[in-house]
């Protein structure tokens, strides 16, 4: 725990919750909207998913820059301030007539809504201790496991009954009532210190000095095999239910919400134990989840052959890992320097939005539909992630167990 300039402040947990269940809601909630934005935009359907990959963009750029930031400047008014941008950018999204203002303004909203992600992490280490900040995150990351499987669908209804602004306008909305409640609640949390030198040099020390860490490299190597195994199963899941399979979209998608499910029960497991096991328990118990989901898909595949049951279930069980050791490793990722949380918050979550993008080219390369090939991949993501563990599991250890 850093030296702290503010009280916990009532529903802390709740808020950063919401600050960060809100980023998915404006990456993902327009979804449903996207054939008929591209009716109104005039643009082939084909092109719209170029909106989502400028918002992911910004959203990875923005987290390097706003961590190092608020460990100089403070946590408040950076948090703040990008949120009140995020609110007036998704609400000038409602009101854009070409698609290449859309992509101006989603790689604004995605670079705006990384502080709250990478800021919230070092906030709660700033006001709990190591081991308690471990059980915070993990009560945040289990409001967050909900936001992926409600958004789509929120977003469905909206598009229905409101049309494509309604999803930005309330996005919108949402951001300016976070920004209200966090602005009425949270104080500011660190003390920045001056540091001698010129603040970009400072902050590549940082991020320098924690590629160096053989902590935060076991932690990072995991948050990559986690998030690298997450998205080459979203990339090509679909068209092993879809096309070899043979289940309709709707069913598919349905199934698919199951790893959601599978990662809120995980996190929410995380939250209850955190205290009782450990940091170094809840990774090993997540990856040996994992370990279980990755290998049994391409064993049961190759027993069995294709079987829908076989592909949801080893999902289940993958993602219910991913939840229990997520909220550790980042907690363990954040805390590696505990003079520059920021820094460790942002290459952590950097990290993450990295290694999913690869995986998600990786399975592009694999026959498309293949379930043994898919199998295989995610075995081999819970392999490496358990290999990376392992490598740098005492120096590891030794940042868990460091006093505060």
């Amino acid at each position: 725990m850093t030296e702290s300039v503010a009280a916990r402040p009532p529903g802390l947990l709740a808020l950063l919750g919401i600050v960060n269940a809100n980023g998915i809601l404006v990456a993902t909630m327009y979804l449903p909207s996207l054939p008929s934005l591209s009716n109104v935009l005039g643009v082939p359907v084909d092109a719209m998913p170029f909106t989502l990959m400028v918002y992911l963009a910004g959203y990875a750029g923005g987290q390097l820059v706003f961590g190092p930031l608020s460990d100089r400047w403070g946590r408040r008014w950076l948090m703040l301030g990008s949120l009140a941008v995020l609110a007036l950018v998704s609400a000038a999204c409602a009101f854009v007539t070409t698609l290449e203002q859309l992509c101006w303004l989603r790689g604004i909203q995605g670079f705006a809504a990384a502080a709250g992600l990478v800021i919230g992490r070092a906030v709660l280490f700033d006001v709990y201790n190591r081991a308690e900040a471990a059980r915070a995150t993990a009560v945040v990351t289990a409001t967050l496991a909900m936001a992926p499987i409600f958004s789509p669908l929120l977003g469905g209804m909206v598009e229905e009954f409101i049309g494509w602004r309604g999803n930005f306008l309330i996005s919108a909305a949402v951001t300016a009532g976070a920004l209200l409640l966090l602005g009425i609640w949270l104080g500011e949390t660190h003390r920045p210190v001056r540091r001698p030198g010129s603040m970009l040099g400072g902050i590549l020390r940082d991020y320098a000095g924690l590629l160096g860490s053989r902590a935060f490299l076991g932690f990072g190597g995991v948050i990559a095999s986690i998030f690298a195994g997450l998205h080459s199963f979203n990339a090509a899941a679909p068209a092993v239910l879809i096309e070899t399979l043979g289940l309709r979209p709707a069913v598919a998608g349905l199934l698919l919400a199951l790893g959601g499910c599978g990662f809120f029960l995980g996190s929410l497991f995380s939250s209850l134990y955190a205290m009782r096991l450990g940091t170094a328990k809840l990774i090993e118990l997540g990856i040996a989840a994992m370990l279980l989901g990755g290998c049994g898909l391409p064993l049961l595949t190759a027993l069995f052959g294709d079987s829908v049951a076989v592909v949801i279930g080893c999902r289940v069980v993958w993602a219910a890992g991913m939840g229990i050791a997520v909220p550790a490793v980042v907690a363990g990722a954040t805390g590696a320097n505990p003079k520059a949380l920021g820094a460790g918050s942002a290459l952590a979550g950097f990290m993450q939005n990295a290694a999913g993008g690869l995986g998600a080219m990786a399975m592009g390369l694999l026959p498309a539909g293949d379930t043994l090939a898919l199998g295989l991949a995610y075995a081999a993501m819970a392999v490496l992630g358990l290999a990376g563990w392992m490598v740098n599991r005492r120096a590891a250890l030794a940042a868990i167990n460091a006093p505060d």
